[in-house]
């Protein structure tokens, strides 16, 4: 599997996100939030996978994170252990939403408006943006 699933990984994330972002052009807001909790689940996983070679079978964005900080800690690398809990604490309740909207788009009662839309894309966007630079930063100090 290698860095062949890894890459898979990343490029079904970075998928998901620009569908959430048609969806949201198109006024399919519910296709917009349960596609932009797929791109962050789907990074994470790429990102465990590439600096642990792990393939969690958990799903939640948030707990998905969680498991990132904590392998980063346990690992000794405690700047990006940071880098992620900061992430997360800053955004928790919008996190916490688009993971809920996850199963909600899809089989709840409710339907979501074009500003959860953007706010869980933008969410996305932002937690993408993290991971890619706590890979940035992890992979530089160990080559270092």
């Amino acid at each position: 599997m290698g860095g062949e699933y890894y890459g898979l990984l990343w490029r079904r994330a970075e998928r998901f996100l620009v569908q959430a972002q048609r969806d949201l052009e198109d006024r399919d807001y519910d296709g917009a939030c349960f596609n932009a909790e797929e791109a962050v689940r789907l990074a994470v996983k790429a990102v465990l996978y590439r600096l642990f070679a792990e393939a969690p079978r958990i799903h939640g964005s948030r707990t998905l994170l969680a498991r990132l900080r904590n392998l980063l800690m346990d690992a000794g690398l405690d700047d990006a252990a940071r880098l992620v809990g900061r992430f997360v604490s800053d955004h928790r309740d919008s996190l916490d939403l688009l993971e809920e909207s996850y199963i909600m788009a899809r089989y709840g009662a409710v339907e979501y408006g074009e500003r959860q839309a953007r706010l869980y894309i933008e969410t996305a966007e932002k937690a993408l943006g993290v991971l890619r630079e706590l890979e940035r930063r992890v992979v530089g100090e160990v080559r270092g």
